[in-house]
Protein backbone atom coordinates (compact mmCIF):
# COMPACT_ATOMS: atom_id res chain seq x y z
CA UNK A 1 0.00 0.00 0.00
CA UNK A 2 2.67 2.49 1.01
CA UNK A 3 4.80 1.48 -1.95
CA UNK A 4 2.08 2.63 -4.36
CA UNK A 5 1.69 5.92 -2.52
CA UNK A 6 5.41 6.68 -2.76
CA UNK A 7 5.55 5.51 -6.36
CA UNK A 8 2.61 7.74 -7.32
CA UNK A 9 4.13 10.67 -5.45
CA UNK A 10 7.44 10.21 -7.28
CA UNK A 11 5.72 10.03 -10.67
CA UNK A 12 3.57 13.10 -10.02
CA UNK A 13 6.42 15.18 -8.64
CA UNK A 14 8.57 14.14 -11.61
CA UNK A 15 5.88 15.32 -14.01
CA UNK A 16 5.50 18.60 -12.12
CA UNK A 17 9.23 19.35 -12.05
CA UNK A 18 10.05 18.19 -15.61
CA UNK A 19 9.13 21.52 -17.32
CA UNK A 20 11.24 23.43 -14.83
CA UNK A 21 14.19 21.14 -15.46
CA UNK A 22 13.83 21.59 -19.22
CA UNK A 23 13.68 25.37 -18.77
CA UNK A 24 16.80 25.33 -16.60
CA UNK A 25 18.64 23.23 -19.19
CA UNK A 26 17.59 25.62 -21.96
CA UNK A 27 18.78 28.65 -19.99
CA UNK A 28 22.06 26.96 -19.04
CA UNK A 29 22.75 25.93 -22.63
CA UNK A 30 21.93 29.42 -23.88
CA UNK A 31 24.12 31.02 -21.23
CA UNK A 32 27.00 28.71 -22.15
CA UNK A 33 26.66 29.48 -25.85
CA UNK A 34 26.42 33.22 -25.17
CA UNK A 35 29.50 33.13 -22.94
CA UNK A 36 31.47 31.22 -25.57
CA UNK A 37 30.38 33.73 -28.22
CA UNK A 38 31.54 36.63 -26.07
CA UNK A 39 34.86 34.99 -25.24
CA UNK A 40 35.53 34.21 -28.90
CA UNK A 41 34.67 37.77 -29.92
CA UNK A 42 36.87 39.25 -27.20
CA UNK A 43 39.75 37.03 -28.27
CA UNK A 44 39.36 38.00 -31.93
CA UNK A 45 39.13 41.72 -31.21
CA UNK A 46 42.11 41.51 -28.87
CA UNK A 47 44.13 39.80 -31.61
CA UNK A 48 43.19 42.54 -34.05
CA UNK A 49 44.13 45.23 -31.55
CA UNK A 50 47.47 43.61 -30.73
CA UNK A 51 48.25 43.24 -34.42
CA UNK A 52 47.53 46.94 -34.88
CA UNK A 53 49.76 47.83 -31.97
CA UNK A 54 52.60 45.79 -33.42
CA UNK A 55 52.06 47.29 -36.87
CA UNK A 56 52.13 50.80 -35.41
CA UNK A 57 55.42 50.04 -33.72
CA UNK A 58 56.92 49.21 -37.13
CA UNK A 59 56.28 52.69 -38.55
CA UNK A 60 59.68 54.34 -39.02
CA UNK A 61 59.39 56.60 -42.06
CA UNK A 62 56.89 58.16 -44.43
CA UNK A 63 56.72 55.09 -46.67
CA UNK A 64 55.95 52.75 -43.77
CA UNK A 65 53.41 55.29 -42.49
CA UNK A 66 51.58 55.23 -45.84
CA UNK A 67 51.68 51.45 -45.85
CA UNK A 68 50.36 51.40 -42.30
CA UNK A 69 47.51 53.73 -43.31
CA UNK A 70 46.37 51.38 -46.07
CA UNK A 71 46.54 48.45 -43.67
CA UNK A 72 44.36 50.43 -41.26
CA UNK A 73 41.64 50.56 -43.90
CA UNK A 74 41.91 46.79 -44.36
CA UNK A 75 41.69 46.34 -40.61
CA UNK A 76 38.59 48.50 -40.37
CA UNK A 77 36.98 46.37 -43.08
CA UNK A 78 37.95 43.25 -41.17
CA UNK A 79 36.54 44.64 -37.92
CA UNK A 80 33.24 45.63 -39.55
CA UNK A 81 32.92 42.16 -41.11
CA UNK A 82 33.67 40.56 -37.74
CA UNK A 83 31.04 42.73 -36.07
CA UNK A 84 28.43 41.69 -38.65
CA UNK A 85 29.32 38.01 -38.15
CA UNK A 86 29.08 38.39 -34.38
CA UNK A 87 25.70 40.12 -34.68
CA UNK A 88 24.47 37.31 -36.94
CA UNK A 89 25.64 34.66 -34.45
CA UNK A 90 23.96 36.53 -31.62
CA UNK A 91 20.70 36.78 -33.57
CA UNK A 92 20.82 33.04 -34.32
CA UNK A 93 21.43 32.29 -30.65
CA UNK A 94 18.50 34.48 -29.62
CA UNK A 95 16.27 32.78 -32.20
CA UNK A 96 17.25 29.33 -30.95
CA UNK A 97 16.46 30.38 -27.38
CA UNK A 98 13.09 31.82 -28.45
CA UNK A 99 12.25 28.63 -30.34
CA UNK A 100 13.18 26.57 -27.29
CA UNK A 101 10.96 28.69 -25.05
CA UNK A 102 8.07 28.41 -27.49
CA UNK A 103 8.50 24.64 -27.55
CA UNK A 104 8.49 24.52 -23.75
CA UNK A 105 5.30 26.59 -23.66
CA UNK A 106 3.67 24.34 -26.24
CA UNK A 107 4.66 21.24 -24.28
CA UNK A 108 3.29 22.75 -21.07
CA UNK A 109 -0.11 23.36 -22.69
CA UNK A 110 -0.48 19.72 -23.66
Amino acid sequence: MYTNIFQNFNEQSGKAVAPLLKYNQLVANNFTALTNLQLDAARQYADIGLAQLQASAQVKDAQSLMSHGSKQLETMTRVSQQMMEDAKKLAELAQEFKTGLEQLAADAQK
